[in-house]
């Protein structure tokens, strides 16, 4: 099981796997899997696929499964089976997920941060400084891209425009 297709699915290249996600989420994973995987099937866990984007599936030529998943079958931390309430069972050898994620803390919105349509804290690109002058974020409370290696890169930018910051409201540079 993997959440990270950029950081997982190059090693399942040649395998089949299974894109897992209520609704429209594990098919539009799986559409985005066709980059590193030709063996792929949705599986959205009883759940419907939109018209639209089952559309898009079959014109990439991936399989969906709607019916709800039971039990996943493997051993020592590689998949083997996935079986459903109902239907046959799926022989796959990995599974990616999205389950959609959210902001966890409400810290940003009483510091009077202002957020983006999907909850998002809105930075300056450039200092990862807020809309409250002063107060800068990094990571996953202001992206879609939830990566460490992003969070690692927002850091440092915030970090640096605080040092600056600093250095400017202590008269050592302009």
């Amino acid at each position: 099981m993997h959440h990270c297709l950029y950081c997982d699915g190059f090693e399942y290249a040649g395998q089949p796997v299974a894109a897992y996600g209520k609704g429209d989420k594990g098919a539009e994973l799986g559409i985005m899997m066709k980059y590193w995987i030709d063996d792929i099937v949705v599986c959205s866990d009883g759940t419907e696929v939109s018209a639209a984007v089952v559309k898009r599936l079959e014109q990439h030529g991936i399989s969906l499964r709607t019916e709800p998943v039971r039990e996943l079958h493997g051993a020592r931390g590689i998949l083997s089976t996935i079986a459903f309430e109902n239907g046959p069972d799926l022989s796959r050898t990995g599974m990616f997920f999205s389950t959609g994620c959210h902001q966890g803390s409400d810290l940003p919105l009483r510091l009077g941060c202002k957020r983006d349509e999907k909850g998002g804290v809105i930075t300056d690109a450039l200092t990862e400084e807020t809309t409250v002058p002063g107060l800068y974020v990094a990571g996953d409370v202001s992206r879609d891209v939830l990566l460490v290696a992003v969070a690692i890169a927002e850091g440092a930018k915030a970090a640096v425009a605080i040092n600056k910051a600093f250095l400017r409201r202590d008269g050592f540079c302009n």
